[in-house]
């Protein structure tokens, strides 16, 4: 007789949570995966936690009740127990074959629910030319951060061109109506129309395939992207295509005419909002999050009641989704009272864009009860430059916390990311602390998990850099900028527009002191790619603050009439520029070869390559293909630009200074043109380096060695001078 034994044993499921989790560890960390033990727990107060503890065989166990948690739970591991490091700016994951142990249990609860992502300048200032491996790497990173509100605007222009066919938009004109690769973020924002398009069906239909992958991924982990709602843009052609549309003009936002406004208290606009909503819905499926902003960096309300406009923006994202958040920027002086008087405090988050700065928080008492979100802004249009005012961000937050209507998140809303990471590592450990810890002691750990290895000199530098380079300054709102991206002329005071200095508020014979302390450990971080960067961005910042020297004597050499001085001096900073082309070379980061080919290669046809290069070409530098106000806002410090553009429009000056000297007529340079036709080039014209080359810690030594003189020389080089007269910026001027 056969007789047949069935086992009834049971394997345990693992559930989403922690299946989403072992993935994440095991794409940033396949080797070592299986050496931690992932554990979902239910949060028992409704507050986000991780716990970190040793399991059996040596393995370390993560807990928490969510997967952002549990990612956060083991970045805390990497960072405050195994000292590594996860960066835009290489990773430090050198680690024994056993995991280090935990001392103690660890413990972590979050004051935080909402954590928000991105700026919409982030989408085209740094992440246009991003493919799903690096969105993939983003997202995870993200997670690692405690980021749970991402901003996610890829993709919005099918759900636009779809919407615009509903209401009978030819597909030439819905096209024309949806911006360049370059401009979605102020296309979205309401600040102009169809700028460098008009878009392709390749192009629309790229973004689509992508943007599915980013949401996909966001929501595995937890995420809560924020896409934008409905708040009564629409083009300023619609009145021509539907004639019963009741259009308010919005005018214009510096050369561009804006999107109008459709008017609230007409039937088109419910009808409008609710397909918009199923466009939305159709693609991407259901959201309970959107952004959007009435009146951004102007606009007109036509003495319309702006809380009543808002709550009729709200009510239909409601009624297409009742957990519905509207995420409204805090920027420029909105929202303002009247607007927040007309929303629901449960559907409603204010995101304080520059909130490190500004303080509107303070201002409002908390946005008059609304729940907010303290955030920064620590870099503007993809600018290359050491900020972040740390103290007193560190302060400033201690400050929101005490207020009533305290933040119920911390956010990162930088126009530009992939620089200065030490900010956006201070702000994650703040996601999960209490309190704020002694920011010296915080900023030498920080170097010390950042490279790998300990060491005094590091400490001693680190401490010298958070005190000149990322110290607080009066009206520092943004980075000190490089004189050699700078428009010349005899009276350089920044490089972009708006609110910007070339100003160094430190003594930069400090700053070169303890970038000195740092390389003596060169042999020892050789071979660690944080350590390589580190010491080019800070080299790099040396040479850009040292340049203004020479371009200082360059110009009192001119006004004397000294010959000799002026060809000395000038020759110096053109070197200078030279050589910091030959540093930036030896980093990925700093490479315009790499932005101009991640164009490139993005998509595949003849046009949308030319359309894609000339959008990236021309964002950095003119943004517009007309003069306009927006001339170099994009300024960037990279290897090739300053070859090929930035010194060639500095020896176009120092020219006609020098005909000058030699007898000619002072003549007007033509600096459009030139900038103009470089824009105007294609790969095939001039290429770039899309790969480093050098080495970067001996040109560093070198180059630190060779120009130091400039700021030894008491007669060159005095130090910083203050000005009690310094004009503050106020928030209504912020741009």
């Amino acid at each position: 007789m056969l007789i047949i034994f069935i086992c009834s044993c049971k394997t345990e499921q693992k559930s989403a949570v922690v299946k989403s989790s072992e993935q994440l560890i095991e794409r940033l960390l396949p080797e070592y995966s299986n050496q931690f033990i992932i554990q979902e727990k239910p949060s028992l107060n409704g507050n986000d936690f991780f716990e970190i503890e040793n399991g059996k065989n040596q393995k370390i166990i993560i807990r928490g009740n969510n997967p952002i948690s549990i990612a956060s739970g083991f970045n805390y591991y990497l960072k405050h127990v195994a000292n590594c490091h996860i960066s835009w700016n290489g990773d430090q994951l050198n680690l024994p074959s056993k995991l280090p142990p935990i001392i103690q249990k660890i413990r972590k609860e979050s004051l935080y629910k909402s954590n928000f992502n991105f700026n919409y300048c982030t989408f085209n200032y740094t992440m246009l030319w991003w493919d799903w491996n690096r969105w993939e790497r983003e997202i995870d990173f993200m997670a690692l951060n405690g980021v749970n509100m991402p901003l996610a605007i890829v993709g919005m222009e099918a759900v636009w061109y779809n919407f615009l066919k509903r209401y009978n938009y030819s597909d030439k004109d819905a096209k024309e109506f949806i911006s360049g690769p370059g401009y979605t973020a102020w296309w979205l924002m309401g600040n102009l129309e169809g700028r460098g398009g008009p878009m392709t069906s390749e192009w629309i239909e790229g973004r689509i395939v992508l943007q599915k992958k980013i949401l996909k991924r966001m929501r595995k982990l937890g995420m809560r992207p924020v896409l934008p709602g409905f708040v009564g843009l629409v083009p300023t052609s619609l009145d021509k295509v539907v004639p019963s549309a009741k259009l308010l003009d919005q005018g214009k936002w510096l050369n561009d005419t804006r999107p109008a406004v459709l008017n609230p208290e007409t039937p088109l606009f419910d009808e409008m909002a609710k397909a918009w909503y199923e466009e939305l819905d159709n693609l991407y499926g259901s959201v309970d999050a959107f952004s959007g902003d009435l009146f951004h960096e102007g606009g007109k309300t036509h003495g319309l009641d702006i809380g009543n406009i808002a709550a009729k923006v709200q009510k239909h994202m409601i009624e297409y989704n009742p957990n519905s958040i509207w995420c409204i920027q805090g920027w420029g002086g909105n929202p303002k009272k009247t607007l927040l008087e007309g929303l629901k405090d449960e559907n409603t988050l204010i995101i304080e864009l520059c909130g490190e700065y500004f303080k509107n928080w303070r201002k409002t008492d908390g946005f008059n009860g609304k729940p907010w979100v303290f955030s920064t802004i620590i870099q503007y249009g993809g600018n290359v430059g050491l900020h972040g005012r740390l103290k007193d961000l560190a302060n400033n937050l201690i400050d929101a916390q005490s207020i009533k209507n305290e933040p119920i998140g911390i956010g990162t809303t930088w126009e530009s990311i992939e620089i200065n990471p030490i900010i956006n590592d201070f702000l994650s450990d703040m996601r999960w602390e209490s309190n704020v810890p002694d920011i010296e002691e915080w900023c030498e750990n920080y170097a010390v998990r950042r490279y790998g290895f300990d060491s005094e000199n590091i400490r001693k530098g680190w401490n010298i850099i958070l005190k000149t380079a990322y110290g607080t300054y009066k009206n520092h709102r943004r980075p000190t900028e490089s004189i050699f991206c700078a428009p010349p002329s005899l009276k350089v005071k920044k490089a972009s527009p708006f609110a910007a200095s070339i100003k160094v508020h430190y003594d930069q014979r400090d700053f070169r002191d303890a970038i000195n302390l740092m390389l003596l450990d060169a042999e020892i971080g050789a071979d660690q790619a944080t350590y390589k960067y580190d010491i080019v961005d800070f080299t790099r910042q040396f040479m850009a603050n040292a340049a203004q020297i020479p371009y200082n004597l360059m110009v009192k050499a001119f006004q004397e009439k000294n010959i000799s001085a002026f060809e000395e001096s000038a020759g110096q900073f053109l070197e200078m520029i030279d050589d910091q082309d030959r540093l930036l070379a030896t980093e990925t980061s700093f490479l315009l070869g790499k932005w101009i080919n991640d164009a490139r290669k993005s998509t595949t046809t003849p046009k949308q390559i030319a359309q894609n290069e000339s959008n990236a070409r021309v964002l950095i530098t003119t943004w517009t293909k007309e003069k306009s106000g927006l001339d170099n806002y994009a300024w960037r410090e990279w290897n090739g630009l300053l070859s090929t553009y930035y010194k060639p429009r500095w020896e176009l000056f120092i020219n006609n200074l020098r005909n000058q000297l030699n007898g000619a007529s002072a003549q007007k340079t033509d600096f459009y043109s030139f900038q103009s036709k470089w824009s105007n080039q294609k790969w095939e014209d001039q290429n770039y380096l899309i790969n480093p080359i050098g080495n970067p810690l001996k040109i560093a030594k070198e180059l630190i060695k060779k120009w130091s003189f400039l700021i030894d020389n008491p007669e060159k080089y005095m130090g910083p001078k203050t000005k009690k007269t310094d004009k503050i910026e106020t928030s209504k001027e912020a741009r």
